[in-house]
C-alpha cells in the first residue's frame, strides 16, 4: 500500500486502485475467460482462492467486505447446485436413493458451475471497487474511441451500483425505527421481500429520472464528441506492457 493525498487528507492506495482501469479491464476478462473455461471444481477452487487473496493483498479489500458482496449469491448458489448435482447422471454412481442418484460426475459439475458465479461476481466486484468511474469513462472514450454516450451509460452503472446498496440499507433502517418486526413465516419473508425490493426499485427509478433530467439540462449528447477538465495521461490508462503481460501469463496458464 502507498500514501495519497487527496483533498489535503492522505490514505492508502493499493497496487490495483493506482493500475489503470484498462490494464485491470483486460485483467478481467482474462480471469473471466479462465472461469468460463476451466470445468473442473479444482481449478474453480484455485481461481476463487486466488481472486480472495488478490483482492485482500493487491486491492486492500478485506475479507469480511468480500464475504458480504457475494452473500446475496450463496441464497443463489446453494439451490443452483443442489439441482444440478442431481440433475447430472453420468459417471460412476457416489450415492443412491431411490429415484435419486448422486453420481461422482455430478459433484465435480455442480461444484465448478457453483463457483464459477463466484469467481465472475468477486472479480467483477474487484473490479467495480478499484476503478474510479471518470477515470473508467475517459481511459475507454480516450483510449478505445468508445463513444462517450456508452461509456457513460457504463460509468452511471457503476456508479448506481454502491448507491442502491445503500439506499437499501436506509430503507432496511427506517422500516425498524417504524417498528416493523422482523418477517415470520415463508409468507410473511416473501410480503417483506417484496416490498423492500420495490421500494428499492422505485427509489432507483427516481434516481435515473433525475439523472436524465440533469443530463438533458446540461445538453449531454448534443455534440458528436466532449472535452474533459483533465484528461487522461497514457501512465494513468494503463501501461501497454502491464496487458500484454497479463495477457501472456493468462495463456501460459490456459495451456498448462
Amino acid at each position: 500500500m502507498v500514501p495519497m493525498q487527496i483533498a489535503g487528507k492522505a490514505r492508502l492506495v493499493s497496487p490495483l486502485h493506482a493500475a489503470g482501469p484498462l490494464s485491470k479491464l483486460v485483467m478481467l476478462f482474462c480471469v473471466s475467460l479462465l472461469g468460463m473455461i476451466w470445468n473442473t471444481v479444482l481449478l474453480q477452487g484455485a481461481l476463487l482462492a486466488a481472486l480472495i487473496l488478490a483482492a485482500r493483498l493487491l486491492a486492500g479489500i478485506s475479507f469480511s467486505r468480500q464475504l458480504k458482496a457475494m452473500s446475496f449469491l450463496v441464497w443463489m448458489g446453494i439451490p443452483y447446485f443442489i439441482l444440478t448435482l442431481l440433475a447430472v447422471r453420468t459417471g460412476s454412481v457416489w450415492r443412491e436413493w431411490g429415484p435419486l442418484v448422486i453420481t461422482n460426475e455430478g459433484w465435480n459439475t455442480a461444484g465448478a458451475l457453483t463457483l464459477r458465479m463466484f469467481v465472475l461476481l468477486l472479480a467483477s466486484f474487484i473490479y467495480i471497487a478499484t476503478t474510479a468511474p471518470r477515470d473508467f469513462v475517459q481511459a475507454v472514450h480516450q483510449k478505445l474511441k468508445i463513444p462517450y454516450r456508452f461509456a457513460f451509460g457504463l460509468s452511471i452503472a457503476l456508479t448506481f451500483l454502491p448507491l442502491l446498496e445503500e439506499e437499501g440499507k436506509v430503507i432496511a433502517a427506517a422500516r425498524r425505527v417504524r417498528g416493523s418486526r422482523p418477517p415470520r413465516g415463508l409468507a410473511d419473508k416473501v410480503r417483506w421481500w417484496g416490498g423492500y425490493a420495490l421500494a428499492v426499485l422505485v427509489n432507483a427509478i427516481r434516481r435515473v429520472q433525475q439523472t436524465a433530467s440533469a443530463m438533458e439540462g446540461r445538453g449531454f449528447g448534443a455534440y458528436p464528441d466532449r472535452t474533459y477538465l483533465r484528461p487522461v495521461e497514457a501512465s494513468s490508462a494503463g501501461p501497454w506492457w502491464a496487458s500484454l503481460l497479463v495477457v501472456v501469463v493468462f495463456l501460459l496458464i490456459w495451456t498448462i
